[in-house]
């Protein structure tokens, strides 16, 4: 996130990440787009269910949403106590499909966000 903030991308700081895909900041949800609200664009949050009832896994959209069927995100596991724990962990570039992602939400730097 650091790197993304100092690029000009607002992205998430505060609260905790299950309220981060509420009403209020939610954008796109179950393949399509919240009425009324701008699409999902670079620097806010993909949710994932990975076959979860609820949101599990979360990633940045770092490229355009754009027509085609995946898009770009920086996501990853950091491992417990700040070392990596398992061979594959670690902050990578993917592409996803967009059909498998759950929920997109814009939450921007906000000292008062709850």
């Amino acid at each position: 996130m650091y790197n993304l903030r100092k690029a000009g991308i607002m992205v998430p700081r505060f609260g905790k990440a299950r309220s981060w895909f509420d009403l209020t900041h939610t954008i796109w949800r179950a393949g399509r787009q919240v009425l009324g609200r701008l699409g999902p664009q670079p620097g806010d949050l993909l949710g994932f269910t990975w076959g979860h009832p609820d949101i599990c896994h979360v990633e940045t959209l770092v490229g355009p949403w754009g027509t085609g069927p995946s898009v770009r995100a920086v996501g990853g596991n950091t491992g417990g106590g700040g070392a990596l724990q398992r061979e594959g962990e670690g902050v990578y570039e993917n592409w996803r499909l967009k059909r498998l992602v759950a929920a997109a939400a814009n939450v921007v730097d906000d000292p008062r966000y709850k």
